[in-house]
């Protein structure tokens, strides 16, 4: 394996941002995968999942190249913020980049670079620092990674305008988006579960030997799937934590209420919109939000299909 420190600006202060890249490449000729983590800075998991994955791959049994960048947005990653603190711009809608503008924009434009000629690409995105969430993204191209992978929940969206995943579908990459743990919860359990899914994945699509696992009986594909955010801040209370992801609950249960930490005044209820809703994000008993924070997500239980027949 060799890493590479790819520059990407030179800042006010004098530091040089860089990129680590790392490659792998495999005993025998075959497919260039590459792998980002660490997209939005509050999603560690995904940085902690690729580094993991490093070190799981032989090289020995590998087949074709792994390109891995763990840590794709590294003042964002330091500061555990989604958006990069230098100029508030979220690297996730702004693909390709743009080598003469701000600092995220160079930062595309440096990702758009090494994700140039793939053949696979897995994004890994978690839940932020007070949610957890459990799906995986379903793009036609790319279908069986998605499937693979082992999530119970595939949700059939549109990639975000500007998102790393976006960008490559156009460029004809074969591309999944992992979205896993987050909000501290669970930690190892999301970790081993990113790691294995990826080692079927890389397995379905033969860069490593052995037969694949087959995915979860009860695996899903939903085409809906709603973010329910508060309206306004305080302390979020809930009952519907990581544990419970992937649940059904009936339209119209109370998912968490917003009370005030100053007067106990319940300022907001939120409520599951589906009959039935499928939990697929969802946050601890007791954080803070802001207006407009992701709260919840749920997908529509009922349209939702069986995985091999989506």
């Amino acid at each position: 394996m060799t890493v590479e420190r790819i520059p990407v600006t030179t800042l006010a202060s004098g530091h040089r941002l860089e990129l680590t890249v790392h490659t792998l490449r495999g005993a025998s000729e075959g497919p260039r995968m590459v792998m980002f983590g660490g997209i939005h800075g509050d999603e560690p998991m995904g940085s902690e999942t690729v580094r993991r994955l490093l070190d799981a791959i032989d090289p020995a049994e590998l087949s074709g190249t792994v390109v891995a960048v763990p840590v794709a947005n590294p003042y964002a990653h330091q500061a555990l913020t989604r958006n990069t603190p230098l100029d508030g711009v979220n690297l996730n809608r702004i693909f390709p980049g743009d080598r003469g503008g701000s600092v995220t924009e160079q930062l595309a434009a440096v990702l758009s670079e090494i994700l140039d000629g793939a053949d696979y690409f897995i994004d890994f995105h978690s839940g932020g620092n007070f949610a957890t969430v459990e799906y995986a993204y379903l793009h036609d191209a790319g279908a069986e990674m998605s499937r693979a992978y082992g999530t119970s929940v595939l949700y059939r969206g549109h990639p975000y305008i500007g998102s790393a995943t976006g960008w490559a579908l156009e460029k004809g990459v074969r591309c999944m988006v992992s979205e896993l743990g987050g909000g501290g919860q669970r930690i190892e359990h999301y970790l081993k579960r990113g790691v294995d899914g990826t080692l079927n994945v890389l397995r379905t699509i033969g860069m490593l030997p052995g037969d694949p696992v087959a995915p979860p009986e009860d695996q899903v594909v939903v085409d809906t799937l709603t973010t329910l955010r508060p309206t306004v801040g305080g302390t979020v209370l809930s009952d519907f934590g990581a544990a419970r992801l992937g649940e059904r609950v009936p339209k119209g249960t109370v998912l968490a209420t917003v009370v005030s930490p100053y007067t106990s005044e319940e300022l907001e209820v939120i409520r599951a919109p589906y009959e039935p809703s499928i939990l697929v994000l969802g946050r601890e008993h007791l954080t803070n939000v802001a207006p407009g924070d992701y709260g919840f997500m749920v997908a529509d239980g009922a349209t939702a299909k069986p995985a091999d027949a989506g």
